[in-house]
C-alpha cells in the first residue's frame, strides 16, 4: 500500500523548496526527506523542531501534517462484468488492523500508571474526529487505536466527577471508530465500536452521545447484508424516545436528533418512500431552526445547510435527478463549519449522479467528480458511488467531451 504525506509535501513545495533544498537545511541525507514524505519513517523528535522552523509552521501543526497520511490506490482493471475493480480492498483492511486488533482484545487495558489529563484526551478523540470529516481517513485509522487506549485507560483509572468526563470521552472515541468503520465498509467493526460507544454513553449517563451512538450503530447496520430493517428499527426507536421528550434545548441533543431524522429520510429515499423522507426532513428543518446557526455540535455537522445537502441525498435516491440539480443551485456550503470537508465532497457525488441520471451531457457529472476529488480525495477513492459512477460514465466514454475522465479514474483505481 503506497502511502503520502500530501500536506507536508505540498508546505515543501509552496515555500519553493525542493527534497534537495530541505534536506540541506536540515542536514539530513535526500533520502530521508524522501522517506519522511512517504510516511515510511516518522522524524526523530530531535528533527521536528528543525522541519518546524524550515517550514514555518509550529510543531502542532508539523505534528498534523505527520499523522495526516493518504492511501495512493493501486490502479486497477475495470472488471468484466462492470464492478469495481478492488484495488483499495487490501488498503481499506490494512487501515482497520490496528482498530481492529484493538476492539478484539479482550485483556484488560494495560495499567502504565500515566493516566493522561482529560484535556489530552479531549485534545486527541476530537483530533481523530477531525481528521476524519477532513476526509483523512487513512491518518484517523492510523490514530484511532493509540487515542482509544488511551481513553480506555483514562476512563478505568478516573474517579469522582472525572469519571463521568473520562466516560464520555471514550464514548466518543468509539464513535469516532464506529464512523471510520462505516465508511471504509466494515460494518460488523463498525457496529461493535457503535455498542462500545452505547455502552460508554450509559456510564456517563449522556443522553446525546448515547443517541448519537445509535446513529452510528444504524450506519453500521446499513453496511450489513439484510439489515436495513434492522437499521430502520434503531433510528426509528431512539426518534421516537427523543421526541417524547418534550421541550428540549440542549443543543447537542437537538444535534444529534437532527441527525438520526436527517439518515431517517435517506434510508427512505432509498425505499422510494419520497413522503417519508420529506417528512423526516421537514422535521429536522424544524430542529435546525431551533438550533439557529449551522454547527458541528457532537461532530455531527447537523444545521440548516446540512439539512439541504441531504435534500439533495434524497432526491437523487428516489430518483428526482431535476429536484435535487434545482437544490443544488441553492446550496451554499461555505456555510457550513470548514472542517466538515467530507461532507462538501459528497455533495458533488450526489450531483453526479443526479446529473448522470437526468442529463445527457455527461461531461457535468465528471466535473462534479473531479471537484469532489480536488475538495477530498479520499472521500472519492474510497467511496463505493463515486466509483461506480465512474465505470457508468467509462462505459458511455466520449473522450473529447470528458478528457479528465480516465485520469480521475486512474487516480481511484477503477482503470489501468
Amino acid at each position: 500500500m503506497a502511502l503520502k504525506r500530501h500536506r507536508l509535501c505540498q508546505r515543501r513545495k509552496t515555500l519553493g523548496l525542493s527534497q534537495e533544498r530541505l534536506a540541506e537545511l536540515l542536514d539530513v541525507e535526500r533520502s530521508t526527506v524522501v522517506r519522511w514524505e512517504n510516511a515510511e519513517t516518522d522524524p526523530q523528535p530531535w528533527h521536528r523542531s528543525r522541519i518546524a522552523t524550515a517550514l514555518r509552521v509550529t510543531l502542532e501543526q508539523l505534528n498534523d501534517m505527520l499523522i495526516d497520511v493518504s492511501v495512493a490506490p493501486r490502479r486497477g482493471q475495470v472488471m468484466k462484468n462492470g464492478s469495481p475493480a478492488p484495488s483499495l480492498g487490501t488498503a481499506r483492511t490494512e487501515l482497520l488492523t490496528g482498530l481492529r486488533a484493538f476492539l478484539g482484545n479482550y485483556v484488560p487495558v494495560h495499567q502504565t500508571g500515566q493516566v493522561r489529563s482529560l484535556a489530552d484526551v479531549r485534545r486527541d478523540v476530537g483530533r481523530v474526529h477531525h481528521l476524519y470529516q477532513r476526509a483523512s481517513y487513512s491518518s484517523a485509522a492510523r490514530l484511532v487505536p493509540e487515542v482509544l487506549a488511551r481513553a480506555a485507560e483514562t476512563a478505568s483509572q478516573s474517579s469522582g466527577g472525572n469519571r463521568t468526563s473520562a466516560f464520555r470521552l471514550l464514548a466518543a472515541a468509539y464513535i469516532a471508530a464506529s464512523k471510520l468503520a462505516a465508511k471504509i465498509g466494515d460494518g460488523h467493526t463498525a457496529l461493535l465500536a457503535a455498542d462500545r460507544a452505547s455502552t460508554a454513553a450509559g456510564l456517563a449517563d449522556d443522553r446525546p452521545l448515547a443517541a448519537v451512538a445509535a446513529y452510528q450503530a444504524a450506519c453500521a447496520l446499513l453496511r450489513l447484508p439484510g439489515r436495513s430493517g434492522d437499521a430502520e428499527l434503531v433510528v426509528q426507536t431512539t426518534v421516537e424516545k427523543l421526541t417524547s421528550q418534550q421541550g428540549q434545548t440542549n443543543p447537542d441533543l437537538l444535534s444529534a436528533h437532527g441527525a438520526l431524522l436527517l439518515l431517517a429520510a435517506v434510508m427512505a429515499a432509498s425505499r422510494l418512500d419520497a413522503k417519508t423522507a420529506g417528512c423526516h426532513l421537514a422535521k429536522a428543518a424544524e430542529l435546525a431552526t431551533q438550533l439557529g446557526s449551522d454547527g458541528n455540535r457532537l461532530w455531527t455537522g447537523f444545521g440548516p445547510t446540512n439539512v439541504t445537502i441531504h435534500a439533495v441525498s434524497t432526491a437523487v435516491r428516489v430518483g428526482s435527478p431535476a429536484h435535487a440539480i434545482e437544490i443544488g443551485t441553492r446550496l451554499d456550503t461555505s456555510r457550513l463549519p470548514a472542517v466538515l470537508v467530507g461532507r462538501r465532497a459528497q455533495v458533488h457525488v450526489d450531483l453526479a449522479a443526479a446529473t448522470m441520471t437526468g442529463s445527457a451531457d455527461k461531461s457535468v457529472a465528471v466535473l462534479h467528480l473531479l471537484e469532489a476529488e480536488r475538495v477530498a480525495a479520499e472521500a472519492v477513492h474510497t467511496n463505493i458511488q463515486a466509483r461506480m459512477l465512474l465505470l457508468d460514465l467509462l462505459s458511455k466514454e466520449r473522450r473529447a467531451a470528458t478528457p479528465g475522465l480516465r485520469p480521475l479514474a486512474e487516480r481511484a483505481g477503477v482503470l489501468v
